[in-house]
């Protein structure tokens, strides 16, 4: 399946990022550089129009348009820099909004839900799946961005689905167990971890070791 086309040339010189030809409302089948894409367990395709656009769009399984939700700013349902996206089994939209630093929740209809803004820029996300299901969180920082932050970024959370932080571990860096803009996450295996990072080149594999459950039922 082909989904969607960039604008084109003359779009792209007449119309300011999010307005005009530009506009997903107006154009449900034009991408300005899309970030991600998630499924449902309908097959209902998700596609986070990251770049240019702040939106996310919403196709059913066989590539049809059902809407178009999301405008660039950082009140409640907006966004900017919708980076990554996943699904969680009962078809929740998890958006990692990078340059509003949060991650916000959104239903199967695109409506707002909920929203996580203690685990800083969000570059990538991942849900495990299975009968209990964790989201992983990357907060990353690229080698051209503001070095005074390299201290607070680089870490991968471990998280609920309703955005208790189970653990992190990492720091930035670019030695063994350090991460330099971890890009995408693999959690098909919630204890074995892919980390592809962007400005170094290379994918980590991450083995976890969680403890057992405290009284409340959580891993520490």
């Amino acid at each position: 399946m082909l989904l969607g086309r960039r604008p084109e040339a003359v779009d792209e010189l007449t119309a300011m990022p999010g307005q005009g030809a530009y506009t997903g409302a107006n154009k449900p089948y034009v991408f300005n550089r899309p970030t991600d894409v998630g499924w449902d367990a309908a097959g209902n395709i998700f596609v986070s129009d990251g770049y240019g656009e702040s939106r996310v769009v919403k196709y059913d399984r066989n590539g049809r348009f059902i809407k178009s939700k999301g405008v660039r700013g950082n009140q409640t349902g907006e966004l900017n820099l919708p980076h990554t996206l996943a699904l969680d089994a009962q078809g929740n939209v998890y958006i990692g909004d990078r340059s509003n630093a949060r991650i916000q929740v959104w239903d199967n209809d695109l409506n707002f839900r909920s929203v996580y803004d203690q685990v800083g820029s969000p570059w990538a996300v991942c849900i495990s799946p299975g009968p209990h299901q964790y989201l992983f969180v990357s907060n990353s920082i690229p080698d051209n961005g503001d070095s005074r932050l390299a201290a607070q970024t680089g870490e991968i959370y471990k998280m609920e689905l309703d955005g208790t932080i189970v653990g992190k571990f990492g720091r930035a860096g670019k030695a063994l167990k350090e991460f330099s803009t971890v890009h995408e996450i693999d959690c098909r295996n919630p204890n074995e971890l892919f980390l592809s990072e962007i400005t170094s080149w290379r994918v980590q594999k991450i083995v976890l070791h969680p403890q057992p459950s405290t009284a409340n039922g959580r891993d520490k």
